[in-house]
Parts: structure tokens; C-alpha cells; sequence
């Protein structure tokens, strides 16, 4: 999955969905049941955490698959000219998700028991939903990433490299000879403080 490992590249902590993608990959000709399966759980997984950092809420249990993906793209693509077609367009992507998300539960894997001899899963439907996954999910990322107006309610340390960097240039911190991350104790200590001061830190970069 290209598209979406470059932008996972980019904000690290993502990285959770690197077991989901390697096991999409490790099971794309070798088990199609399962791979779908966890192409349609990567995509939720992604969306949900997108809206809980913008502190969008959203329905836990029983949404819809394309319900979801359609809500994550409306909170993102405020200011998009084409805002309306781009979602419309990405929810019947998404769609092709779903569709597959209902052959694999026909099919019969791990939650649905099946008669041994009912048709299995071909690897070509595992293969469009490897591919329509990481369109689904780079483009998502890519628009939360470098297109997203509105602010993080929720940040991540790892995701905040260059203001740790400064920070810690700026308030060297040393106990017992050791030095230590300021930016990695304030985080850790005062979450809201450090929160306040990133933000400060992000509106001087837009000033400059």
C-alpha cells in the first residue's frame, strides 16, 4: 500500500495501521476472505481516528461503511471547491468497499460458519480491495495531512518533530547529568500546556 505508507511516513502515529497493512498484503492471494476483511477494518480504523484527533463524534457501533468515510471527508474538505462531487465520488468508492466487505461475510470467514464445500473467495476480489483500499485511504490521509483547515483537538508527540526539535533547543533540560526531552516531559506532564503552546508555536510559522 504505497499511497498510504508515504503519508503514514509523514505522521507517525499512524504506524498502528502498519500490522493491518502487512496483513493485507501477506494475505492478498493466500487468504482473499481475510484480507478483504481487514481492507474494510483499516479504512474504519483510519476514519475513526481522524475524527476523534478533530474531535468530530461520530456513531460507535453500526455505522456504515460508507457513512463513515463520508463523514471524515465532509469534516476535511470544508473549503474544497468541489466538495460536494469529491465526497459523492469518494462514498461510491467507498462503496466498492462495502460491496466486497458484504461477498466476504457471504463467503463465510472466522464470524459466519459456511458448509466446507461453499465457494471460497477468488484472490482477483482480494486484489481490488488491496487496491481500492490504499486509494480510499492515501487520498484520505493525504487531504487530513495537507489540506485540513481546521486544528487537532487531539496531537500526538511523534506527529510534533520539529516543534520538539525547537523546543528542546530552546529549554535544555538535564537532571543528574542526564539530559532529557523538555518537550517529552511537558507532553507526558502537562498535556494541555504543551497543546497550547504547539498551537502558538504553529501560528508563528504561518506568520512568517
Amino acid at each position: 500500500m504505497i499511497w498510504i505508507r508515504e503519508h503514514i511516513n509523514k505522521m507517525p502515529s499512524f504506524n498502528y495501521l502498519e500490522t493491518h497493512i502487512s496483513t493485507v498484503e501477506e494475505t492478498v492471494e493466500e487468504n482473499p476472505a481475510l484480507c478483504i476483511d481487514i481492507c474494510k477494518s483499516l479504512i474504519e480504523s483510519l476514519c475513526k481516528t481522524i475524527l476523534t484527533n478533530q474531535n468530530i463524534p461520530y456513531i460507535k457501533n453500526d455505522i456504515k461503511f460508507q457513512v463513515l468515510v463520508k463523514q471524515t471527508l465532509d469534516c476535511l474538505t470544508g473549503d474544497e471547491t468541489y466538495r460536494k462531487e469529491l465526497s459523492e465520488l469518494i462514498r461510491k468508492i467507498a462503496a466498492v468497499s462495502q460491496q466486497l466487505g458484504e461477498i466476504r461475510s457471504k463467503s463465510g470467514f472466522a464470524s459466519h460458519g459456511q458448509d466446507m464445500e461453499h465457494t471460497p473467495l477468488t484472490s482477483t476480489l482480494s486484489l481490488l480491495a488491496y487496491k481500492v483500499t490504499d486509494v480510499i485511504g492515501g487520498f484520505i490521509m493525504h487531504y487530513y495531512i495537507n489540506h485540513s483547515t481546521k486544528p487537532n483537538s487531539r496531537i500526538h508527540y511523534e506527529d510534533c518533530q520539529a516543534f520538539n526539535d525547537q523546543f528542546d533547543e530552546d529549554n535544555p533540560l538535564e537532571l543528574g547529568g542526564v539530559i532529557l526531552s523538555a518537550s517529552e516531559a511537558l507532553y507526558k506532564q502537562d498535556y494541555e500546556a504543551y497543546k497550547e503552546i504547539f498551537y502558538s508555536y504553529l501560528d508563528n510559522l504561518e506568520k512568517e
